[in-house]
């Protein structure tokens, strides 16, 4: 009777726009959407490297195409471990990204060497370019990263904790003081390692730089696509409601 309740939704969590400078600059709204219609995916997060603010103009075009999305960020903190962080109010996961413009050290690079970072409309038409490098560490440590998040209201998930830049690789192990926690698992042959739903709620993403990367990664069973719903689904320990799609 539950599941007859719940609608399937066909989903990718981790995305990056052309604002992140290690992203395709071919990641703008129009492009996006298309691939994500032919691919069937209806619910994503724009998750860009220590910025939300392109997540406005994406959210504008895509909603349009009927293909939900949720604000997100990727923040990389000063113990080179990305920390991602999910938003169900868009105005709140602004007011972050200003904040934490802050602490990003006031470096810019050259962007023909390490890429562009692109400001989008809704109609893929460039508004501006970021010259403060978004590729860098924020002046904060990995726990202060979690803490702040947390206060301004996000669910934070610590990013592909099995490869480069995840708290796993980087740091050895994970050590919290409250289980479960929320981690991204990169790879299939590490699932095994943090099946435990009490100790672990798993997440999987594509982690996707360009079109040709994005992909359905989980099918989530839940009434709305809300983020309360969301994390509903994922904290469940019902495998039903949340089916990992491994690459």
């Amino acid at each position: 009777m539950l599941q007859e309740a719940l609608n399937e939704y066909c989903c990718d969590f981790h995305i990056h726009s052309c604002l992140s400078p290690c992203a395709d600059i071919t990641m703008t709204p129009g492009v996006m959407g298309q691939r994500l219609k032919e691919l069937g995916v209806d619910w994503i997060a724009i998750a860009d490297h220590n910025s939300t603010m392109n997540v406005r103009a994406f959210k504008k075009h895509l909603e349009k195409e009927g293909i939900k999305v949720i604000p997100g960020i990727e923040v990389h903190s000063v113990d080179d471990v990305h920390v991602l962080g999910y938003f169900e109010d868009l105005n709140d996961a602004e007011g972050f990204s200003r904040w934490l413009y802050g602490k990003i050290p006031d470096l810019s690079v050259d962007q023909e060497v390490f890429g562009y970072q692109l400001f989008v409309d809704a109609d893929d038409q460039l508004t501006g370019i970021e010259e403060k490098w978004l590729g860098q560490p924020v002046s904060l440590k990995t726990a202060e990263v979690v803490d702040s998040l947390k206060e301004a209201g996000a669910l934070p998930v610590y990013a592909h904790v099995d490869r480069s830049m995840g708290l796993v690789y980087q740091l050895g192990n994970i050590d919290s003081d409250s289980y479960p926690i929320d981690i991204e698992v990169a790879f299939k042959g590490n699932y095994d390692k943090y099946e435990d739903c009490n100790l672990y709620n798993v997440w999987h993403s594509s982690d996707s730089h360009s079109p040709d990367m994005l992909g359905i990664t989980m099918r989530i069973l839940c009434e709305t696509r809300s983020l309360e719903k969301l994390i509903e689904a994922v904290h469940s320990c019902d495998m039903e409601r949340k089916k990992i799609i491994w690459a």
